[in-house]
C-alpha cells in the first residue's frame, strides 16, 4: 500500500470512530452518564486532531456527516468542520437550533450566540 492509500484508510477508520463516539455521546447524554461523555469527549477530541493533523486538515472528510441521521453526530461534525465550511457548519447548527431536540438544540444555540458575539472562533 502506498502513503496515499494508508492516509485514505486511516482517515476512513477515523470517520467511522468520529461516528461511534457521537453516537455513544448521544446515549450516555440521555442517561445521564456524565463520566462516559467525558471520556467519549476526549476520544472525539484525539479523533478530530488526528484528523486536523493529517496533510490537507483531513477534518474535511466530516462534512458528509452534517446530514448524518444522529443529531449528536451531526452537532459534533458541525463543531468540526465550522472553520473550514463555515457556511455549512452554521447551516447545520442552524437546523440543529430550530428542531428542538434537547439538549443538542442548546449547545446549537449557545455556539451560534458565541459566533455572533466574536468569543467563539472556530480553530
Amino acid at each position: 500500500m502506498t502513503s496515499v492509500q494508508l492516509n485514505a484508510a486511516r482517515v476512513k477508520e477515523l470517520v467511522a470512530k468520529f461516528i461511534e463516539i457521537g453516537t455513544a455521546q448521544y446515549r450516555a447524554v440521555y442517561v445521564i452518564d456524565n463520566s462516559s461523555y467525558n471520556r467519549l469527549y476526549k476520544a472525539m477530541e484525539h479523533v478530530r486532531a488526528e484528523l486536523k493533523a493529517m496533510p490537507g486538515d483531513q477534518r474535511r472528510a466530516l462534512l458528509p456527516l452534517l446530514s448524518h441521521p444522529n443529531v449528536q453526530v451531526r452537532l459534533k461534525a458541525a463543531h468540526s468542520v465550522l472553520a473550514l465550511y463555515p457556511d455549512q457548519a452554521r447551516k447545520t447548527l442552524e437546523d440543529i437550533r430550530d428542531s428542538g431536540i434537547v439538549p443538542q438544540n442548546g449547545e446549537a444555540a449557545s455556539a451560534i450566540r458565541r459566533l455572533e458575539e466574536g468569543v467563539y472562533i472556530p480553530k
